[in-house]
C-alpha cells in the first residue's frame, strides 16, 4: 500500500510516498517563495502551488510505475491562514494574501473593539495572521474581488479542490479564521457579522483527518494518478507536526522552530472562560484541542543572519555558525536581541514591533550576535511556553522539532532557557508523520494513534538535552531584561 503525503509549507512543498510501516519509498520536492513587496505586503501566485502539486504527483506516479507500487491514498497538510479568493471553478481571482501579510493592521485595530465576543467565540483575540481579518480587509479594500469571489479558500482548500473538485474546509484551518464558533464547530453568525463575511463564501466544514473526496479526472489527467483515489485532510501543518511528534494526550507539549516558532499543548476540553491568550484551535485528533502560542520569525531570522553575516564562508556554513556560537558564552557577552523581525505574535499581538540588537560594542563578535539571536528567539519561546503551561499545566519534558532544531547549539540554549529536559527525534519528519498517522487511523489501517505512532517511531534516533541550571538562572535574568526593554519601547 502507498500513502502519498503532501506537506505544503511557506517555501516548499513535498510529496512523500510511504507504506503501512511508515517507510519512505520515495519523495519529491518543489521550492518556491512568497513575494515580499514590502514589510507588510506579502503575496504568492496560487498557480505555483497547483503546478508544484501536479509536478510532484506526476513524479510519484512515474516512480510507482517503474517500481511496481501504487498510490492508494492521498493525505495533505498545509500552512493554515494564507487566503485565496476563487471563482466557481476554483480559479484564483488574485494572488494569495499570505499569512505574513499585514495590510490588514488597520482592519484589526477597528475589529479589536469586538475582542470580547471574538475571544469567547473563536478562541483568541483578533490578529493580522488569521484568515478572517484578511477576508474583512479584502471586503473593505478590494470590494470588486470580494464580490466576484465564489469562495474564500486557504491553501489547503485550493489544493484539495484541484484534486477532488470539492469545496470543504477542515476545522483545524477554520478554527484560525475567527469565524467559526470553537464550542459548536460551526460558522458563527455573530462573528460573520462582526467581520462582514457572508457564510456563502465559506466552505462546508469537515473534521480533521476526514475523507475530503476522491481524485477526479482533471487531477488524473495532470498527474497520471488514477481517478477514485481517496484524499484525506490530515489537518493544518502545526497540528500535524504536533501529532507526528507524539503530542496527542492531555498535557503533552512541543516546540517547533520552523519559519516561525510554535508552542503547542493538548487539552481535551475547552475552559469555561476563554481568555484569548494563548490561542485555542482544533487539534489534529478529533475531539481534542491544541493550546498554541507562536512567534512569527524563527529559522527565517536565522537565515537572514546567515545570508548577511556569513557570505564569505565556504563549505558547511551551519557547522561554522555553531562553532562560533559555542565560542561565545551564555549571555553572548552582553549582546541581546529583541526577536521581532515581523512583529510580535502571542502573548501580546503587536504587528508594529521590530527586531533590535542591543549592547553591541566594539568587542562584540559575529559569534556573540549569532548566539544573541538564538537566545532571543528562545527567550520569546519561553514567554509563550509560560502562557501555554498556564492552561495545560507544567510539562516535565518537551518535544522539539523544526528546521532550527537541527542546530545542537540552539537545542542546548533551548534546554537552558526553558529549564526542562528536551527530547528530539533527530530524523523524524513530524509533519509528514502526523499526516500519515491521521490517515492510517481514519482509513482504519491502524487501530488508533498509539499504534500508528509506534509504527512510525520504530526507526527514530532519539537525543535528549538536559538544562545546565547555572545557565538557566542566568538566562532567566536576561529574559527579564529583554521583556522590560520591550515594555519600554512599546
Amino acid at each position: 500500500m502507498g500513502i502519498l503525503v503532501f506537506d505544503v509549507g511557506t517555501s516548499s512543498m513535498r510529496g512523500v510516498l510511504m507504506n503501512e510501516q511508515a517507510d519512505i519509498l520515495c519523495q519529491f520536492q518543489g521550492k518556491y517563495h512568497p513575494d515580499f513587496h514590502s514589510s507588510i505586503y506579502v503575496t504568492q501566485n496560487p498557480e505555483i502551488w497547483r503546478s508544484v502539486l501536479y509536478d510532484i504527483a506526476k513524479n510519484i506516479q512515474i516512480w510507482c510505475e517503474e517500481h511496481g507500487h501504487k498510490v492508494e491514498m492521498i493525505s495533505l497538510t498545509a500552512q493554515r491562514t494564507s487566503m485565496i479568493p476563487v471563482d466557481r471553478d476554483g480559479n484564483a481571482l488574485c494572488d494569495a494574501v499570505m499569512w505574513q501579510d499585514k495590510r490588514n493592521i488597520k482592519t484589526c485595530m477597528r475589529l479589536a473593539g469586538y475582542n470580547g465576543d471574538i475571544i469567547r467565540r473563536s478562541g483568541t483575540m483578533v490578529n493580522p495572521v488569521f484568515a478572517g481579518s484578511k477576508m474583512a480587509w479584502l471586503h473593505e479594500n478590494e470590494p470588486e474581488i470580494y464580490d466576484r469571489s465564489y469562495k474564500l479558500f486557504v491553501v489547503a482548500d485550493y489544493l484539495f479542490y484541484h484534486m477532488t473538485g470539492q469545496m470543504k474546509t477542515d476545522r483545524t484551518y477554520a478554527s484560525r479564521f475567527h469565524l467559526m464558533n470553537l464550542r459548536t464547530g460551526q460558522w458563527d453568525e455573530q462573528l460573520l457579522d462582526i467581520f462582514d463575511v457572508e457564510e456563502s463564501k465559506l466552505c462546508e466544514l469537515i473534521d480533521p483527518g476526514e475523507l475530503h473526496g476522491y481524485t477526479n479526472e482533471a487531477f488524473s489527467k495532470a498527474s497520471g494518478i488514477p481517478t477514485g483515489v481517496p484524499v484525506y485532510s490530515a489537518s493544518g501543518d502545526q497540528q500535524c507536526s504536533a501529532l507526528g511528534m507524539g503530542i496527542y494526550k492531555e498535557g503533552d507539549l512541543e516546540v517547533t522552530s520552523g519559519t516561525g516558532a510554535f508552542i503547542i499543548g493538548i487539552t481535551e476540553k475547552l475552559p469555561p472562560v476563554i481568555l484569548g491568550n494563548p490561542i485555542i484551535n482544533y487539534s489534529a485528533v478529533k475531539g481534542k484541542y491544541i493550546v498554541e502560542a507562536s512567534i512569527l520569525t524563527c529559522s527565517a531570522a536565522f537565515d537572514w543572519f546567515r545570508r548577511n553575516f556569513y557570505k564569505e564562508v565556504q563549505g558547511d556554513i551551519y557547522k561554522k555558525i555553531d562553532e562560533e556560537i559555542n565560542e561565545s558564552p551564555p549571555g553572548a557577552n552582553g549582546c541581546m536581541l529583541l526577536p521581532f523581525f515581523q512583529g510580535r505574535a502571542t502573548p501580546q499581538w503587536n504587528p508594529q514591533a521590530t527586531a533590535s540588537f542591543t549592547n553591541v560594542t566594539l568587542s562584540t563578535t559575529r559569534g556573540d550576535m549569532a548566539r544573541a539571536l538564538l537566545e532571543g528567539i528562545a527567550y520569546e519561546i519561553r514567554n509563550n511556553l509560560d502562557i501555554v503551561e498556564g492552561q495545560i499545566g507544567k510539562a516535565e519534558k518537551i518535544q522539539i522539532g523544526g528546521g532550527l532544531s537541527k542546530s545542537q547549539a540552539f537545542n542546548q540554549i533551548q534546554a537552558d532557557v526553558y529549564g526542562r529536559e528536551l527530547v528530539h527525534y533527530e530524523k523524524r519528519e513530524s509533519g509528514i508523520i502526523g499526516a500519515w498517522v491521521n490517515t492510517m487511523v481514519e482509513s482504519g489501517k491502524a487501530s488508533g494513534y498509539e499504534e500508528a505512532l509506534k509504527l512510525a517511531g520504530q526507526k527514530d534516533a532519539l537525543k535528549t538535552y538536559d538544562p545546565v541550571m547555572e545557565n538557566t538562572k542566568k538566562y532567566q535574568d536576561i529574559r527579564g531584561k529583554m521583556n522590560r526593554l520591550y515594555q519600554k519601547m512599546y
